[in-house]
């Protein structure tokens, strides 16, 4: 399990983004994320995804779902915890409905992909490191690229205060050098990100695994420009799946000339340095 290296084992990168409409209006950046899964249960690669969805308030809640008709609910970024972990423990206890309608006899060969923060993937790859199940039944782990997390209390306590809305009134948030919130009646208030360092968990300040290093393909917006998501694929597995949502057209990749393409990748990664690095300056 050790990875010396900050950002982890890169055997390529790549700048890409969904070609679905759908996703495209829901979507965080390129939409990478929903359309990677929704391949995946399109080709019944997986039986189940471990997702993170909204409540009313904004606030994440992590959900195991066995279609792909639910992954609109779980599009876009969280920016508070969501326990990513917690639905494995629910694995034996599945509907008897949804165990008849996916034809699942055996828990234990369910296929399963995660979707979680660098802390959350690496947790279960220890777990399958260490043989505790359930993890063995996640087939896929996709890493999400993570700066800090939030309190939600507190988050939602000091943006009520920025922007006096209410978090139910709170139609979408996202970072873009500042916080923005967009709410129910189509307004945009800009939040500084340092007003918000009283909601970062302290756990994130001693976190130095940007790139969620331990997951089979790594996604975020650093390093892409608007629209587009930058992936990082860490092994074959990796490479396969985007292999393949390339091949039958569920992305499409930014192009790069074949003669820059190196000197890209490394720019890319020093990138990533440089955010760890400021990591760690916090």
């Amino acid at each position: 399990l050790m990875i010396e290296d900050g950002i982890g084992r890169i055997t390529n990168l790549l700048v890409a983004k969904t070609t679905n409409d759908s996703i495209k209006g829901v979507g965080q950046d390129g939409g990478i994320v929903t359309t990677a899964l929704e391949y995946l249960f399109d080709k019944d690669i997986i039986d189940a995804a471990i997702v993170s969805i909204y409540d009313k308030d904004l606030k994440p809640t992590p959900k195991i779902i066995f279609n792909k008709e639910d992954l609109i609910k779980s599009a876009g970024t969280r920016y508070s915890v969501s326990s990513q972990i917690l639905p494995l423990k629910n694995l034996y206890r599945i509907p008897q409905d949804i165990q008849k309608e996916k034809e699942i006899h055996d828990i234990d060969q369910l296929k399963i992909a995660f979707v979680g923060t660098p802390c959350q993937a690496k947790a279960i790859r220890k777990m399958q490191y260490l043989n505790i199940k359930p993890a063995h039944v996640v087939k896929y782990i996709i890493g999400l690229f993570c700066f800090e997390n939030f309190h939600y209390e507190k988050l939602y306590e000091l943006l009520e205060k920025e922007t006096n809305v209410k978090p139910s009134n709170m139609k979408r948030t996202f970072i873009d050098k500042k916080f923005f919130v967009h709410t129910d009646d189509n307004k945009e208030f800009e939040v500084v990100l340092k007003n918000l360092d009283p909601a970062v968990r302290k756990n994130c300040l001693n976190c130095e695994d940007f790139t969620a290093k331990y997951s089979d393909i790594s996604v975020g917006s650093v390093g892409a420009p608007k629209g587009y998501s930058m992936i990082v694929i860490r092994n074959e597995k990796g490479q396969e799946l985007i292999d393949n949502l390339l091949k039958y057209n569920y992305i499409e990749q930014s192009s790069i000339p074949i003669e820059d393409s190196k000197e890209w990748m490394e720019k890319k990664k020093s990138l990533f340095k440089r955010m760890i690095s400021i990591k760690k300056k916090k």
